[in-house]
């Protein structure tokens, strides 16, 4: 079975939490790592958005065909 792609928010969300953890800490190594992963978190953000809209079609096809089988 296949998992789903967390959504485009569960990763800015995940973005927004390390980027308070880098403000709350005093150590700058460990600020500077948890600004990198957040910067990853965003990017993987950018990549859910992406595959949502290579479903746009797909779906529009299918709501079409569904509109034109209650007829």
């Amino acid at each position: 079975m296949a998992s789903a792609m967390p959504s485009q928010r569960y990763y800015r969300e995940r973005a927004r939490t390390l980027l308070a953890w880098s403000k709350a800490t005093k150590d700058k190594a460990n600020a500077a790592h948890l600004r990198l992963r957040a910067a990853n978190e965003l990017e993987q953000a950018e990549q859910a958005r992406g595959s949502a809209a290579d479903l746009d079609p797909v779906l529009g096809e299918f709501h079409a065909r569904q509109m034109r089988n209650e007829d």
